[in-house]
């Protein structure tokens, strides 16, 4: 099984990344979610005028999609909002 995450690319595109729920404690998962997010939301705003903060939006609202649509109850109890901002 596996999680999908749909990662904003740039505007006018997506990048699915896969995450594997495979033998992952809901901990885990979170934080192979929030490292997928982050990989595809840096080269997604590299050279963006504040790229620092458009890192920090696209990580976040990548979690919290990927999360919701994971559906996994134990997953959501986790507070992933603030594992992407570290």
């Amino acid at each position: 099984m596996a999680a999908f995450a749909a990662l904003p690319a740039s505007a006018g595109s997506m990048a699915t990344v896969r995450v594997s729920t495979v033998g992952k404690s809901p901990e885990q998962l979170a934080v192979d979610i929030v490292q997928a997010a982050k990989k595809v939301c840096r080269r997604a705003n590299a050279g963006a005028t504040f790229e620092d903060a458009s890192v920090r939006a696209c990580v976040q609202a990548s979690v919290r999609d990927s999360v919701a649509q994971a559906k996994l109850p134990a997953l959501s109890e986790i507070s992933t909002t603030r594992l992407a901002m570290n």
